[in-house]
């Protein structure tokens, strides 16, 4: 039987990931912040399938909602987590798990629905090295985009802030928080602005956006993410596997500035200002720049499969 999803099976949910995805270890901190935490969690298309007593798959559904005044598009929905146990596969019930989530966010105007990229997403896509999701994604009807990776580097030198006679790269100060939502609002409106004012709603005071000033003005940002980050962006998630990490990215740099280097140099900034906290390996999440990456010298942890289906609006005929 299908059952509701509920906090109180935050042990049996950890448990189940775990021996699914031994390779992405989910935490009771990561679950917490990104499901039992988050707005965008659907419960009505969100439910645990019990077996012979116990839990042996899991469905969560999301979807966006409008939140510090910022508009996505309501029509895409996401699939947060799919699992079932190893030893109940084969039985359909990964399919059952699906539909009840499908039927559920269709049933809201949900027109596209995405494997994973979620808000406050644990993965990007679908695990390539995971075949079972792979075939079960193809066959639901999924189609891979693109190919996105994660990236990790370990520190073995000591870092230099970059050096540009017109540009500073300098961690974004508390009394600038208005002036860089300005900034990002006008260079990156969607997603990235909205995760920008939800970190500031978390408490954040600036210390984790390294933001680049061209004569004193700000046109480029990078994020950075240790464990004293107010909200833990993706590029922490698997924090707990590495020793000393920290998450960089997104970036961004204004449009009218991408001539002079300043992506690279932003990344070089973020890398020096997360080695004087004490990291001692890099992360970046969910891209597609491999080459840009891997001369900066990241190699390839993972790669996803960016899947996504598009489905019919489900119309209610008795309105």
């Amino acid at each position: 039987m299908l059952k509701t999803l509920s906090k109180n099976d935050h042990t049996a949910i950890l448990n189940l990931w775990n021996s699914c995805l031994p390779d992405l270890q989910l935490t009771d901190r990561l679950l917490e912040q990104n499901t039992w935490q988050s707005p965008f969690v659907l419960q009505e298309g969100s439910a645990v399938k019990e077996q012979d007593g116990q839990i042996v798959g899991v469905v969560i559904a999301k979807m966006w909602h409008d939140t510090h005044g910022i508009t996505l598009n309501k029509a895409h929905g996401w699939i947060q987590m799919l699992v079932v146990h190893p030893d109940y596969r084969r039985q359909k019930i990964a399919t059952e798990l699906y539909e009840y989530a499908e039927r559920a966010l269709t049933e809201r105007g949900v027109t596209k629905i995405q494997l994973g990229g979620d808000v406050g997403h644990l993965v990007c896509g679908v695990p390539l090295a995971e075949q079972a999701g792979v075939e079960f994604a193809q066959a639901k009807g999924f189609k891979r985009l693109v190919e996105s990776v994660d990236f990790i580097k370990n520190v073995t030198a000591p870092f230099t802030l970059p050096i540009n006679e017109q540009a500073e790269f300098v961690l974004l100060k508390q009394e600038e928080q208005q002036a860089f939502l300005a900034f990002i609002e006008k260079a990156f409106p969607g997603r990235w602005t909205f995760e920008a004012h939800d970190y500031f709603a978390q408490g954040g005071t600036g210390r984790d956006y390294v933001v680049v000033k061209w004569a004193g003005e700000i046109v480029g940002f990078c994020r950075i993410n240790d464990e004293h980050s107010a909200w833990k962006g993706p590029n922490y998630n698997w924090a707990e596997q590495f020793e000393q990490l920290g998450g960089i990215g997104p970036l961004g740099i204004a449009e009218s500035y991408r001539k002079y280097g300043l992506g690279r140099a932003v990344v070089e900034a973020a890398e020096y200002y997360l080695q004087q906290r004490g990291k001692q390996t890099l992360f970046i999440d969910w891209t597609d720049l491999i080459i840009f990456y891997e001369k900066l010298g990241y190699n390839v942890w993972k790669n996803y499969g960016i899947y996504v289906k598009q489905v019919a609006e489900c119309v209610d005929t008795k309105r």
